[in-house]
């Protein structure tokens, strides 16, 4: 582990809501925080200055009016959660943010500065803000093939 990471862990009940796996490498300045569950898989590769949360103040999606009116503090508005799976054999790169309810499939890479907040599928390269698939690994070939469409559907 890095130098100056935080891994925060408020747990609602009973059990476990932070899962590490094996050999996973966490660098400097990492910042993970879980309510309800953050799952990292084995052989996972965090760089720098990475913002994982399962958990944000207030609920933001659509037609949902749970106390999360720009008229309360933000402090003071319910916390949400939904759970964040991060795969085996992935890496996130530098500066990389992944917000509540994302699955990262196996083998997948994240670019730096990316903006995850919708699942990546498995053997894919994605990137940007948010982030989408722009290479997936050809099994047969063995290498990283551009996607022709780009889809995070």
């Amino acid at each position: 582990m890095g130098f100056g990471c935080r891994l925060e862990a408020y747990p609602e009940g009973n059990g476990v809501v932070m899962h590490i796996g094996n050999n996973v490498q966490i660098h400097d300045y990492v910042h993970i925080t879980a309510v309800s569950k953050v799952v990292i898989g084995d052989n996972v590769l965090l760089a720098s200055k990475i913002y994982i949360s399962d958990s944000s103040h207030g609920n933001y999606s659509a037609g949902d009016n749970l106390g999360s009116s720009p008229l309360i503090s933000p402090a003071l508005r319910p916390i949400s959660s939904k759970e964040v799976v991060i795969g085996n054999r992935v890496w996130i790169g530098e500066s990389v943010s992944i917000l509540p309810g994302v699955i990262i499939g196996d083998g997948s890479i994240i670019g730096a500065n990316s903006v995850v907040s919708k699942s990546i599928p498995a053997n894919v390269i994605a990137v940007g803000a948010p982030a989408r698939p722009i290479k997936k690994f050809n099994f047969e070939t063995q290498s990283w093939d551009p996607l022709k469409e780009i889809n995070n559907d």
